[in-house]
């Protein structure tokens, strides 16, 4: 079972390997080189507004650790510009909820302008607001039956208008679908978990990949930052982002299982660091997979991020790839978040 607790030794810092200089401080990290910080990447926070009101939030939340995220300006929340980038990102439940909302409001909309002056649709039964609803869905989607036509110039550019209104939508419609289906996207999993261990005698942060599709995605790429935040000398806070140095960034081909690992070192802004310290500077991690599928040839990439309280010291990923009865490697994904502690 995957244990959801740190032992008893979880807030112990992170020791430093064997040989490394004395007198190292548990806050080495403060002074790491400026190479891997990024510098560019330092953003103020909890900076009042100039009115001392607090800006609305807007837009979508994003997880970021186990705190959403939500920007905040003061602008409208919506804008036209970002309608096909809203649409693309919606659910296909909610993409066909829009669809549907939108084909039914046309319809409605030219149903009433042909029943605000009767005689506007031929054979139609007078008064009978069903009978014009309908014939605006035949002339949306231009078709004819023959029963009811436009009786009068009125009715002649309303239903112009309504099909030249259809054609276009038709276009938009295919479009979007044509958009979303072949919009390339990955299936990467990332473990629940990160955790701290021993590797090779220094204390390494892992977490574990996975490429949960049945084909390979090439020249995969995998980057790695830790955001925390500081205090500066003048006692603004903000949030700093570092780039941690991984043992292995590149694959030519991520076909099954990858982890992730970072060395704790001198040089790594975790060096020193116990759990509290790190839920104190609210620490987050965020991970980024990018490569090329194999099978569509195009770009694909994941993100995930983890906040402090999913960093579990003195743990180890459960090994979950064996040796099958035929003699090749089988991964067992569904051990593939698990954890145990070390030496178990």
């Amino acid at each position: 079972m995957t244990s959801k607790t740190d032992p008893g030794g979880a807030d112990a810092p992170v020791a430093a390997p064997a040989g490394s200089a004395a007198g190292v401080s548990a806050n080495v990290s403060a002074n790491v080189s400026a190479a891997s910080v990024s510098t560019a990447n330092v953003s103020a926070a909890n900076v009042s507004a100039a009115d001392g009101a607090a800006p609305a939030t807007h837009g979508v939340s994003y997880p970021f650790g186990r705190v959403p995220l939500r920007r905040a300006a003061r602008r409208k929340k919506w804008a036209w510009a970002d309608a096909y980038h809203d649409i693309l990102t919606l659910s296909w439940p909610k993409f066909f909820l829009v669809i549907i909302s939108a084909y039914l409001a046309v319809n409605l909309l030219f149903a009433l302008a042909f029943f605000a002056v009767p005689g506007a649709v031929a054979n139609a039964r007078p008064g009978s607001f069903l009978d014009v609803f309908f014939f605006s869905i035949e002339t949306l989607a231009t078709v004819g039956y023959g029963f009811m036509n436009p009786g009068n110039t009125y009715g002649h550019v309303v239903a112009s208008t309504e099909i030249l209104l259809g054609m276009l939508g038709v276009a938009v419609a295919t479009g979007l679908f044509f958009a979303r289906f072949s919009r390339p996207t990955a299936r990467i999993l990332f473990s629940d978990a990160v955790v701290i261990t021993g590797f090779n005698g220094v204390p390494t942060l892992m977490l574990r990949t996975a490429n949960e599709r049945d084909n390979l995605i090439l020249e995969a790429s995998v980057h790695l930052s830790l955001v925390q935040r500081e205090r500066s000398q003048e006692g603004q806070y903000f949030s700093r982002i570092y780039d941690l140095k991984l043992e292995r960034e590149r694959t030519s081909v991520f076909a099954l299982t990858w982890t992730v690992m970072h060395k704790i070192d001198a040089s790594s802004p975790l060096y020193g660091k116990t759990h509290e310290q790190l839920l104190r500077d609210q620490v987050v991690l965020t991970a980024a997979i990018a490569g090329v599928d194999d099978t569509l040839h195009d770009d694909v990439h994941a993100r995930r991020s983890y906040g402090a309280e999913q960093l579990h010291f003195g743990k180890r990923f459960v090994d979950i790839i064996y040796d099958g009865a035929d003699g090749g490697r089988v991964v067992d994904l569904s051990r593939f978040h698990e954890i145990q502690a070390d030496g178990s």
